[in-house]
């Protein structure tokens, strides 16, 4: 037996002992122990080999020698690459290395390895080596141009890193938040959840939009044409109210509305807002074009369109006053589904209905707001609502919902009382508007109303407070007392705010 050897064994298991120890504190490296166990088992083959007298210039054992130290050469090159490019540089130092740069440097470091082992193990000149080797990767370099131009153009751009995972980003008129970056290809994931391919050469020669940065937020633009019968700043108001409440739109930088053209048919404005999650830019934009149409019809403000073709066709005299007509019919026949108008009889439902409109909101758009001046009732024809009320820094709490048949509002419309709630479409409602003008006219002719108005307020406002808490079983004198200096007071608070003396 061969004893100097000895040693070289002692070392081999040392070494290979020390790397599984290593590997030991790092979970789900069980491929590279595979790795340390397949070098110790080829290099301590060699070594027994060796120590029982079996000559170095045999060719088995030298091509057992060559296989053992390239395997022990990846084996430490995957090693290092897990302490020092993952471990140390990437959740240590927060120094984020492309795995493309990673993979090339052990591609050098085994080719030179390899290299080596030839020129040493088997004498092949290394001269003879070069000159067939540049032959070959003439050969192969214009064969595999445009893989070569890939792999290049990908270690370039991981080197610049001008996107990462997740970023979404529109490359050669393809648009989507990137799934996967290696050494041939980035791969995007579309909005159609498919996977679309881009080489890497085409990355590095056209523009690439990245929508992740600088940071998350994204300019995003509506144009919205509106008739030149309305005045400018009117419009930008109405847009403003109908994009400043949209979920998902960032407050700051704040929205803001811009006149851009005079077209054939239209004053254009361009409405501008800032998002901060790009990929529900569709489902934003949606919403804030809904709200636009839903604000700017019930403004009575029109969205004209170029006429191309004119048809000619006839229509009744009387056309626009059966359309009146009829929709002052709809809203006289909810007025009197209203439990608070019933001391009212044909003629003043109808004075009412004068001053009443009917307009529509889009869904989560808010229609009070808790704290705001109001003057005006909402009885809900179709749709629903939610209420809600926010008390202090908690969030808002939801007390109720609404649907068709239902109305709020009856405090501010006859006392002009701060909003005491913030009310909330659920899906596309409609609603009949009764303002103060109306109720006004309506007392100014027959004050004696004001008196069972006065009580079927004042029932409506022990019903919902009733609904909000538990009532008292305890009756007594001063329950009753107390109920007659609420309705004295709603009274003189009605005629004060009626002016009627």
């Amino acid at each position: 037996m061969n004893w100097p050897h000895f040693g070289e064994a002692i070392f081999l298991g040392l070494t290979v002992g020390l790397m599984l120890w290593v590997l030991k504190k790092h979970d789900g490296q069980s491929r590279l122990k595979l790795w340390v166990f397949s070098t110790g088992i080829l290099l301590s083959l060699y070594i027994a080999l060796k120590m029982i007298g079996v000559s170095s210039d045999g060719m088995g054992i030298k091509v057992l020698l060559a296989i053992g130290i390239l395997i022990a050469a990846k084996t430490i090159l995957q090693i290092l690459t897990l302490l020092l490019w993952e471990h140390l540089a990437k959740k240590h130092m927060d120094i984020p290395i492309p795995r493309l740069v990673v993979d090339v440097i052990n591609f050098i470091i085994m080719a030179t390895v390899a290299v080596v082992l030839l020129n040493v193990l088997f004498n092949v000149q290394l001269t003879a080596f070069l000159v067939t080797s540049t032959v070959l990767s003439a050969v192969i370099g214009l064969s595999l141009q445009d893989i070569l131009g890939n792999v290049f153009a990908g270690l370039s751009l991981q080197l610049e890193r001008p996107y990462e995972m997740e970023d979404w980003v529109e490359v050669d008129g393809i648009q989507g938040a990137i799934e996967e970056m290696n050494w041939r290809v980035l791969t995007i994931r579309t909005r159609d959840n498919d996977l679309m391919t881009v080489p890497n050469s085409t990355v590095s020669k056209t523009v690439v939009t990245n929508f992740s940065k600088p940071t998350k937020l994204h300019l995003t633009h509506i144009s919205v044409g509106v008739a030149y019968a309305h005045p400018p700043e009117r419009v930008k108001k109405v847009l403003m109210s109908a994009v400043s409440d949209t979920s998902g739109i960032s407050t700051k930088p704040s929205p803001v509305v811009f006149l851009t053209d005079f077209g054939d048919s239209s004053i254009e404005y361009d409405v501008r807002f800032w998002i901060k999650d790009f990929s529900r830019q569709p489902h934003i934009e949606d919403a804030v074009r809904s709200r636009i149409w839903y604000c700017l019809q019930r403004s009575g403000m029109s969205i004209p369109f170029p006429i191309r073709d004119v048809y000619l066709h006839t229509i009744a005299a009387d056309h626009e006053e059966k359309n009146r007509s009829e929709l002052k019919l709809d809203i006289i026949e909810e007025l009197k589904k209203v439990e608070l108008f019933n001391p009212l009889n044909d003629i003043d439902i109808e004075t009412l209905s004068d001053n009443s409109s009917l307009l529509r909101y889009t869904r989560d758009e808010a229609m009070v707001r808790q704290g705001d001046a109001g003057d005006s009732l909402y009885i809900i024809r179709s749709g629903s609502v939610e209420i809600s009320l926010k008390t202090g820094s908690n969030d808002p709490v939801i007390l109720a919902s609404l649907g068709p048949g239902n109305c709020f509002g009856e405090m501010s419309l006859l006392t002009g009382e701060p909003r005491s709630a913030t009310v909330t479409a659920l899906e596309e409602t409609q609603v009949v508007v009764v303002d103060k003008v109306g109720i006004k006219a309506l007392l100014e002719s027959n004050p004696s109303l004001v008196e069972p108005l006065g009580s079927m307020l004042e029932k409506r406002r022990e019903e919902q407070a009733a609904s909000r808490t538990k009532a008292s079983t305890r009756k007594n004198k001063n329950t009753n007392k107390s109920k007659e200096k609420n309705k004295d007071d709603l009274l003189a608070r009605m005629k004060s705010f009626f002016k009627l003396g």
